[in-house]
């Protein structure tokens, strides 16, 4: 059972001690508040039978230690007040996190459903934790409700529209809708948009998928041309250079398959992706295969 940070049981023993130590002070000050109007009494005589203290002098006095009272209430109700928000709150983001923890831990496992429900209840104590409304959108995506996700992700989007990861979720979900534009459009602004960490194989994997897609939808000249702006940001490595070989061969652009495919063998001789790759554009090429090993 969620135990809501309004809940007298979350309050702890730290709060019901403190509660009762101001209710004993509120009594000493009534104690007090009569042990001075006796004294005051008492030094003046009126103790003695037949004296009797002037009236406005004796209201006067009450009013003043009442006055007192009540400013000393006010400070401690304050503190109360200042003590038992200041436990509230650390109490609502705390249950945020554990929930967000929890919510994580869910999606990591591929149980997306657990995943949202646990991080629904995160965000019901931490509404403005971004990262949390991430993770809730990305358990959505996952779960197949994509309408949703998007309502988040474009909320996020609203605060980093350069943010290249929101993009790349959106284009996604444009496809699944079948739209076309849209998904174009965030995929270019996934491309050329602001990642974390290695940011440039990130962007390099994102121009990928744009020509992926334009490829699948059949328009290759557009793809051949996101492929060669992806070349600008691919890594210097074996497995980047097969990778765009067979891109570039997917869309019939063999000239530039053959170039990778064979730079990819003069970084790793034993890349057997390159190797088969550049065996398969030749002979369509016409061309002689190559012998035994790598290219030169």
């Amino acid at each position: 059972m969620i135990r809501y940070p309004w809940d007298g049981k979350a309050c702890g023993v730290q709060c019901r001690n403190t509660i009762s130590y101001y209710q004993a002070l509120l009594r000493g000050f009534r104690s007090f508040e009569k042990n001075i109007i006796d004294t005051q009494a008492n030094s003046a005589g009126i103790a003695t039978a037949g004296s009797a203290l002037g009236p406005r002098r004796k209201v006067i006095l009450r009013d003043s230690i009442t006055l007192l009272m009540l400013a000393l209430s006010t400070v401690a109700l304050y503190a109360i007040t200042s003590m038992l928000f200041r436990s509230f709150s650390a109490r609502r983001v705390a249950l945020s996190q554990q929930f967000a923890i929890s919510g994580q831990q869910a999606l990591s496992r591929g149980n997306a459903e657990q995943a949202i429900r646990d991080l629904r209840i995160s965000l019901s104590y931490a509404p403005d934790e971004t990262s949390h409304q991430l993770l809730l959108a990305e358990a959505l995506a996952q779960a197949h409700h994509p309408e949703e996700a998007q309502a988040y992700f474009l909320s996020l989007l609203d605060e980093q529209p350069a943010d290249g990861f929101l993009n790349l979720q959106l284009a996604s979900l444009a496809r699944l809708r079948k739209d076309s534009q849209a998904a174009i459009r965030y995929y270019r602004a996934a491309a050329a948009g602001n990642w974390n960490g290695d940011s440039m194989t990130k962007r390099f994997h994102a121009q990928l998928e744009l020509a992926d897609y334009l490829a699948e939808l059949g328009d290759l000249r557009s793809a051949r041309a996101e492929l060669l702006v992806a070349t600008a940001d691919a890594p210097e490595d074996a497995v980047a250079d097969t990778t765009i070989g067979q891109r570039f061969e997917r869309v019939n652009e063999l000239p530039e398959a053959l170039k990778f495919y064979e730079r990819a063998l003069r970084l790793n001789p034993k890349d057997t992706a390159a190797l088969t790759g550049a065996r398969r554009v030749m002979e369509k090429m016409g061309e002689a295969s190559p012998t035994e090993g790598a290219p030169q």
